[in-house]
């Protein structure tokens, strides 16, 4: 005779079952969302998407109806290096000293709670700081050098909390056999610490960095410009990817140039999570 389940443990199994397919029912609706927004771009806009496109600068009246988003590329690359090249030494020599050299615990979750603070704040407040501080007070002009500025400060707390969890997810046998040795500390942290939680510094300074590229409001006051022939200049405003879409919508100059800046720029943002957990992967092995 088959064994028939108590009462009790029947409920388990259907309540299991169920739970497993509305469990399978939201990741697959939560696949589903990002999966169509990049389907629906490609259908709109891949027809824009060529090689001038890419390469060529915008043209037509009003502007932008024809030739391509070069400039804005050039500008929103540039922006980015210049952002990484301020927010990447300084998020992660914080977080030495907050890992490796911090003995105060009240001045250390102070400091965790004002950079947790700083990574919520909203990015068009960074891009009014920016204004009024970089562009009018310092008197750097809407430029290249006042835009990159700008997005290092608004990258700066999210490199230095991911850095600081890295670090933190390192072996401390490592650290406390090298030490055992009688190697400085600053020997350990360089060449064993940072060694170590590299790969998902570079994670995180990847998310950071896709996030900000992506990020209209903090350059729109301080390095955005309607239109450019491309070259680099410190001193002088660029064209990025946000902020063209942003006239290119706003002004509803091309349906077909927005949607296929749009998918560029998501693109973008998909390579750079990809290689987010491509590196946050190898730190785990």
């Amino acid at each position: 005779m088959r064994a028939e389940l108590p009462r009790d443990g029947f409920a388990m199994v259907w309540s299991d079952r169920v739970f497993t397919a509305v469990g399978w029912l939201l990741g697959c609706l939560g696949l589903a969302l990002p999966l169509s927004i990049v389907g629906f771009l490609a259908l709109r806009g891949l027809d824009a998407v060529s090689l001038d496109f890419l390469l060529e600068p915008p043209e037509g009246f009003p502007m932008g109806s024809g030739g391509g988003i070069g400039p804005a590329i050039q500008g929103s690359l540039a922006l980015i290096s210049i952002a990484l090249a301020v927010s990447l030494p300084l998020a992660v020599g914080a977080a030495v000293y907050l890992v490796e050299y911090g003995r105060s615990p009240r001045l250390l979750a102070a400091l965790r709670f004002a950079m947790e603070c700083m990574a919520s704040i909203p990015a068009m407040v960074y891009g009014l700081l920016g204004y009024a501080f970089l562009v009018v007070f310092m008197a750097l002009k809407v430029s290249l050098l006042a835009g990159g500025v700008t997005l290092g400060l608004m990258m700066f707390p999210v490199i230095l909390i991911g850095a600081q969890e890295s670090m933190r997810a390192v072996d401390p046998g490592l650290r406390e056999s090298a030490l055992a040795l009688g190697v400085s500390q600053s020997y350990v942290v360089r060449r064993i610490i940072l060694v170590k939680a590299l790969p998902g510094i570079l994670a995180v300074t990847a998310l950071a960095g896709g996030h900000a590229f992506g990020s209209a409001a903090p350059v729109l006051y301080t390095a955005s410009v309607i239109f450019s022939h491309g070259g680099l200049d410190l001193s002088a405003p660029v064209m990025t990817l946000p902020t063209h879409l942003y006239y290119l919508v706003g002004q509803a100059i091309s349906d077909e140039h927005a949607y296929g800046t749009a998918l560029v720029l998501v693109l973008g943002l998909l390579a750079a999570n990809s290689l987010a957990l491509l590196l946050k992967s190898l730190s785990r092995r």
